[in-house]
């Protein structure tokens, strides 16, 4: 069948009807051919797609029976993507806008709306953008389109009062929006309290570089709002400055000192608190402000250990305050063992805060150190069926054994069937045996939100049965079915980790729960900071370690970067006396910080030490590793006594690291 020629040469209308067959064919139609067929169409696929990048636009038409004669391959549709962004032309428009209707959402049709619109406005072709046009486009494209809708509006404000959401950015917005924003401007709509917004905007969370340009905009008695919030920016101090702020705009000198001063605190609280009881003097401040500021001040306080930090915990806990204020209060108050006090604040806590998994720990905790044994051995052993950190927690000190509460998820072959034939479901499979794990992710995602939440298990297992540990993770965390123990935590590389772990004497329980946490065992993923692969090595750590330069690309592959890992592990242990909760928090947030969180002279207790984290990131992550590497353990049929062993242990002072003669050095993290 001539298919392809049929496409992209025949009467429009006709090809267009062709294309839509085609299409709602194969969507209702997918088959899974036997393996060995589908991996002579895998080859064939990559080979017209090496085909269409390379083949001149000109010659494109050869290529159109090759196309064809792979309709009923899951990634057929990626080709036709292909095949049409390639030949972008208001010729195609049947066909092209055929395709988006029929893939609008999917990630085959990805990138070619955009394109497409950008094409039409170029060439000037203003109905036909008009008609393809989608909200959520971005800046340039949807500036395009209310440049159209003007240019024949009978009533311009409509379209006029659209375009500030666009102009108030904290960021640069593109040269193509500046003929709207001009014609905004012309209509009156541009006020001071906009431009003074906007200035805000940029100097916080934005292009600090824009704010020139803006107070140019202002009136010559308001300019200095714009060199105020570029110097509260970039030095918080600037608060102290007091004859700086005439208070001549009482609301926006107000917003910036409250920045100020909460930025203030966590570099130099005592100056922030200075600048706090000047300026409240001045009657600045609304309720929200103050609960912002004292929050700041009193975390910073408690997390640095200061002995006014409870009086500023005391200011700061009130009604309305974030619940992080709370939290912090109780660690501070466990931090120099004030039991009584903490039995007080948990018990004066709302009842939804009281019931919270630590809340009801550290009331046991609570009422043990102060000999109300009875009351809790009842809370201790209420929490130990429960299976997180704190109920494992629990179960050492109630002296039972945790519960991991395993409940196979079962489905039928059926149910989980109807799933694997979903389209999204066969090309996110063909991606992931051509080994494109990105396209093969997105696709998974399409599938995860356009299936019912029940078929959500089938999805889980279905990656499972794939081996595609981190999708069936992700999938059996979106069902909310969290009691499939065993496929929540999958055995992956568990041969390599048992081999490695033996050669840096490292448990593969511990190296694992690691691995699940840090990249759910997805062996290409890379986060904002650079970190990179199975175990999220930064490329300096493993060069560190491998005494040599190392192609990044080597921390792709699964087998080097656990190597790699584990041997960090090891380096860590070597360090920490093999504590394992300092190198799990070592292995989040980096040796020195680990060190600088130690306390100064006298040791203490795990938990709380634990609990007085000052980075949350890494204050969840000590608690997952924890409970992870004990799933593991159980998993790998390994004895445990890892939690009473935390129960029992302490953290050691700084002072006791360095007479331990270990040297205080870290490799680059």
């Amino acid at each position: 069948m001539q298919f392809g020629k049929y496409i992209f040469r025949a009467n429009p209308v006709f090809a267009n009807l062709l294309l839509l067959c085609s299409f709602f064919t194969l969507s209702a139609q997918a088959q899974v051919l036997p393996d060995s067929g589908q991996a002579q169409l895998r080859a064939q696929f990559e080979q017209v797609e090496t085909a269409l990048r390379a083949t001149a636009r000109t010659q494109l038409s050869r290529l159109d029976d090759d196309i064809a004669s792979l309709k009923d391959y899951p990634l057929y549709p990626y080709l036709v993507r292909q095949r049409l962004y390639r030949e972008l032309n208001i010729s195609q428009r049947p066909q092209i806008e055929t395709f988006l209707a029929t893939y609008a959402g999917q990630p085959a049709s990805y990138g070619l709306r955009a394109s497409w619109l950008r094409y039409l406005a170029e060439t000037d072709h203003k109905s036909a953008f008009l008609a393809n046009y989608r909200e959520g486009m971005g800046a340039t494209i949807t500036c395009q389109y209310l440049q159209y809708k003007l240019e024949a509006a009978s009533n311009p404000k409509y379209w006029l009062n659209k375009v500030k959401p666009i102009w108030l950015s904290g960021q640069s917005q593109p040269n193509e929006c500046d003929p709207i924003f001009r014609q905004w401007e012309a209509a009156g709509m541009l006020s001071d309290n906009l431009i003074i917004g906007r200035i805000r905007k940029a100097a916080i969370s934005g292009n600090p570089r824009l704010v020139p340009y803006l107070q140019k905009k202002l009136p010559k008695s308001s300019r200095y709002l714009a060199d105020l919030w570029l110097a509260v920016r970039n030095a918080p101090d600037y608060v102290l400055k007091y004859r700086r702020f005439p208070l001549d705009h009482k609301n926006e000198e107000a917003r910036m000192l409250v920045y100020g001063i909460k930025k203030l605190a966590w570099q130099a609280p005592d100056k922030a608190i200075r600048a706090y009881h000047y300026w409240k003097r001045k009657q600045l401040f609304n309720q929200e402000d103050l609960h912002g500021m004292h929050r700041a001040i009193a975390l910073s306080k408690a997390i640095d250990n200061h002995p006014d930090a409870l009086a500023w915990l005391e200011k700061a806990d009130v009604k309305g305050a974030r619940q992080d204020v709370k939290r912090w209060h109780m660690a501070y108050l466990l931090r120099h063992q004030r039991w009584d006090r903490v039995l007080a604040l948990i018990e004066q806590a709302p009842a939804q805060v009281q019931q919270s998994d630590n809340f009801v720990y550290w009331r046991a905790r609570s009422l043990a150190a102060l000999g109300k044994t009875q009351q809790a051995e009842t809370l201790f052993t209420q929490l130990a069926g429960e299976r997180h950190f704190y109920g494992f927690m629990a179960s050492a000190r109630a002296g039972v054994t945790p519960e991991l509460l395993h409940q196979p998820v079962t489905r039928t072959s059926a149910q989980k069937n109807k799933v694997a034939d979903h389209p999204a479901a066969q090309r996110a499979y063909e991606f992931l045996q051509l080994g494109r794990q990105f396209e093969a992710r997105r696709e998974w995602h399409y599938l995860l939100t356009h299936v019912d939440t029940a078929q959500l298990k089938d999805a889980a297992l279905i990656a499972s049965e794939w081996g595609w540990y981190d999708q069936s993770i992700i999938s059996f965390t979106r069902s909310g079915y969290l009691n499939d123990v065993e496929k929540r935590f999958p055995l992956a590389y568990a041969s390599q980790f048992s081999a490695v772990g033996k050669t840096y004497d490292i448990q593969p329980a511990f190296a694992m729960a690691i691995a699940r946490r840090e990249s759910s065992f997805m062996a290409d993923a890379v986060s904002p900071a650079g970190a990179t692969g199975l175990m999220q090595l930064m490329p300096g750590t493993a060069q560190y370690l491998a005494k040599k330069n190392l192609k990044r690309s080597v921390l792709f592959e699964p087998e080097q970067n656990l190597q790699f890992g584990v041997q960090y592990l090891r380096y860590l242990g070597d360090k920490l006396a093999d504590n394992p909760v300092l190198i799990s928090a070592s292995y989040n947030a980096g040796w020195r910080k680990v060190l600088d969180w130690l306390p100064a002279n006298a040791e203490i207790a795990t938990d709380i030490w634990i609990e007085n984290i000052p980075y949350k990131e890494t204050r969840h992550y000590v608690k997952a590793v924890m409970a992870y590497r004990y799933i593991y353990e159980h998993q790998l049929g390994t004895p445990s006594r890892l939690f009473e062993q935390l129960a029992a242990g302490d953290i050691p002072a700084a002072t006791q690291i360095e007479r331990s003669g270990n040297q205080l050095q870290l490799a680059p993290r």
